[in-house]
């Protein structure tokens, strides 16, 4: 099973055909449609895939997303996001206006969110919406431009914006530009967008925090073990490393106790790590190396550079600064749900603080900016010994925990 995810975004225009806000869709797949039966599912899994794993800012930026609210969520059976200046709830045309429903929707209203209501056809059962909602949504292809024309001016009374959606051709734009519509949505000006992220399984996170636990000072050693032990796919890749030709003992290891004793704990943290980003990179070797080499050359350049972390903090740091290309999401939506400290991930988006300063020689010389190391604590000799020294010992990491 894929670990993408996928999100549909449509672009709104203003009557100056500017982009005025943008519809975020469901969707389970790279296709550009979906059948769904669960309209409540599919909102809470557009909402995780938005909110978690993709990154609200990055899809909308500073703009309004209109998002389908089933009644589940209106009620608030299910959390609608607080972020109430940003998102328009969107009534879906099946909710019915009883009194909860009603009343539910004053108060996001009351809490500042923007109402509209989707797919009206000018059924008197949903009038009582009508004195509530800021936008109407009038589907264009479905109800008929000459339809709307006869019946549009029932809205005029209501202190409402009109948005007409499936506007497919240039005459049903000029028609409902000649009609008053403040917004527009259909194939005519663009199609849905689908934008793609990567999921970070529970698996995943639970390895970053082995990784973490690996570099507390009072590491409980027995606790260690257990998690390991527990852990099939990486205990066979530690067992796979201790018994390569790196070490070369004259008896196979077998046990994943010995080989905690044989290893230590920093060389254990660094291939927890190095299992890790090997779980993300889903066969993208070359950016795996790339993130190995600039881990591993972190690693040997912090004791010339400005160590005041554990050597392996560095190797961690220059690993994950590839997070981003290893998950293909932006790295600030990575770190989020990640157990990291300040000072690493102030160090991954800032290039701040001692951690940022080794992270930001050693990516300039693997990015070819050399002009940048003018000022380094290390010469470019120095630079280039070390890369050529650690791509072979990336390439062998690949090997042994693939």
């Amino acid at each position: 099973m894929s670990d993408l995810i996928y999100v549909g975004r449509q672009s709104i225009y203003d009557r100056d055909f500017n982009v005025a806000a943008y519809e975020l869709l469901y969707r389970s797949d790279s296709r550009n449609f979906v059948d769904i039966d669960d309209q409540s599912m599919a909102t809470a899994a557009l909402l995780s895939n938005v909110f978690t794993n993709i990154g609200f800012d990055d899809l909308v930026g500073d703009k309004p997303a209109f998002i389908n609210m089933p009644r589940e969520f209106l009620v608030g059976s299910y959390p609608i996001p607080e972020i109430n200046s940003s998102i328009v709830v969107e009534i879906l045309e099946h909710v019915e206006p009883d009194e909860e429903v009603i009343d539910a929707l004053l108060i996001l209203k009351k809490r500042g969110y923007t109402l509209a209501l989707d797919d009206y056809i000018f059924d008197p059962l949903h009038e009582p919406f009508l004195k509530i909602v800021d936008i109407i949504k009038l589907d264009v292809a479905d109800i008929g431009i000459e339809q709307v024309r006869k019946k549009i001016s029932r809205l005029k009374r209501y202190d409402v914006k009109l948005l007409a959606e499936k506007v497919e051709t240039q005459h049903e734009v000029e028609q409902c530009m000649a009609m008053g519509f403040d917004f527009f949505q259909g194939y005519y000006f663009s199609r849905p967008k689908i934008i793609s992220g990567k999921k970070i399984s529970a698996n995943q996170i639970a390895v970053v925090e082995l990784a973490a636990q690996l570099r507390e000072k009072d590491v409980d050693v027995d606790s260690l073990f257990d998690t390991i032990s527990r852990d099939v796919t990486l205990s066979y890749k530690i067992l796979r490393y201790v018994n390569s030709a790196m070490y070369s003992f004259e008896r196979e290891i077998t046990s994943i106790n010995e080989a905690l004793t044989i290893l230590g704990l920093d060389t254990l943290a660094r291939l927890v790590h190095v299992v890790m980003a090997g779980s993300f990179s889903q066969d993208n070797g070359d950016v795996l190396e790339s993130a190995l080499v600039r881990a591993l050359m972190c690693e040997a350049l912090a004791p010339e550079l400005c160590q005041k972390q554990e050597r392996g903090t560095y190797f961690m740091v220059g690993l994950f600064s590839r997070l981003d290309a290893l998950l293909g999401i932006p790295l600030a939506d990575a770190l989020k749900e990640l157990p990291l400290g300040d000072t690493v991930k102030l160090a991954l988006l800032d290039g701040s603080g001692e951690l940022g300063e080794v992270l930001t020689t050693v990516v300039d010389y693997c990015e070819g900016r050399i002009t940048n190391l003018s000022a380094a604590s290390v010469d470019l000799k120095r630079l280039m010994d070390s890369y050529l020294e650690v791509v072979p010992v990336a390439r062998q990491y690949i090997e042994l925990t693939g």
